[in-house]
């Protein structure tokens, strides 16, 4: 009997005996507290050492209130050693919306993977995301480029305080008066422009439950431009495979084009993809031509430089 591919995995992750993956040695262990500078605790079932770091910031409800971080109110990593590589890691940064896109850039240079962005706010006046990230390497390098991307909370809380990054709150005409023009000639697309708003689309293909779909189903890359070509507001999606992912948050973040979201939309689509929502301010053009290198990085036709370890 032949198993189907879903069945076959579970199979074989059943039989694998636990002695395949090695110990996070007490050496190591000692090698991941030093650098990220918190003590962890080593879990002997899934043979992994994990550290959890609650975020005081996001437990604040009022001045005179605060939550448990036992709410799940902190940011945490996990290493444990691999079979093809010495170490993988996964974690999750919690973070505010002005520390996203500086530490999303950071642990992309770093060497890590960023595999989700989600909105998880408890309370309206304390907006919170989560930050997804994995690796593989070695325990010195994946505990370095947690703790890179760490520094960087530090870094953008010692410079705003408790002060938040307005440049998230829009600043627009009333009016949208955008000229399509120089954005197709930037972004190499033909756009359309309603009530004074741009947008353009290039739509792809996957399968769900066999059934082909494309951009009229929502799976598409789009681009629109409100406001005024001098003060103007870019918001839309890329849609990646898993090949393409962090090459384009690369370019996107190397660019000052903020992220707002990485997610899911469906489930069981082949190729598997991922939608990252962003959201911008500036002159449109220069944001078009932002957005257009990170095009070109999608496809090929420019290439990041290697990422830092």
């Amino acid at each position: 009997m032949q198993l189907s591919t879903p069945y076959a995995v579970l199979t074989i992750l059943a039989l694998m005996p636990t002695g395949a993956v090695a110990q996070v040695t007490v050496e190591q262990q000692r090698v991941i507290d030093g650098i990220v500078g918190a003590k962890g605790a080593y879990i002997a079932d899934d043979r992994a050492y994990k550290i959890v770091l609650p975020r005081e910031a996001a437990t604040i409800v009022q001045d005179y209130q605060t939550l448990s971080p036992n709410l799940g109110l902190n940011s945490w990593v996990t290493f444990s050693s691999g079979i093809h590589q010495e170490a993988i890691v996964a974690g999750q940064f919690l973070l505010l919306d002005d520390e996203i896109n500086r530490v999303l850039a950071t642990a992309l240079e770093s060497g890590l993977e960023v595999t989700g962005l989600a909105g998880t706010s408890l309370f309206n006046e304390r907006p919170l995301f989560t930050l997804d990230i994995s690796g593989r390497g070695t325990f010195q390098q994946l505990a370095s480029a947690f703790r890179k991307a760490m520094d960087e909370i530090v870094q953008v809380r010692r410079a705003r305080g408790s002060r938040r990054d307005s440049t998230g709150t829009p600043t627009l005409p009333l009016e949208s008066t955008i000229d399509s023009r120089p954005l197709d000639a930037a972004l190499s697309m033909r756009g359309t422009v309603n009530g004074g708003t741009y947008r353009a689309a290039i739509g792809k293909r996957t399968a769900v439950h066999g059934e082909v779909i494309g951009r009229e189903m929502g799976v598409s890359t789009w681009i629109s431009f409100a406001g005024a070509n001098e003060r103007a507001v870019a918001y839309g999606e890329f849609v990646e495979d898993k090949d393409a992912l962090q090459k384009v948050l690369r370019a996107l973040t190397s660019k000052g084009i903020r992220i707002a979201s990485i997610r899911n939309h469906m489930i069981g689509e082949q190729p598997q993809l991922v939608f990252v929502r962003f959201c911008s301010q500036g002159i449109a053009l220069e944001l078009a031509k932002a957005l257009r290198y990170a095009l070109d990085v999608e496809v090929g036709a420019i290439s990041l430089p290697d990422a830092k370890r």
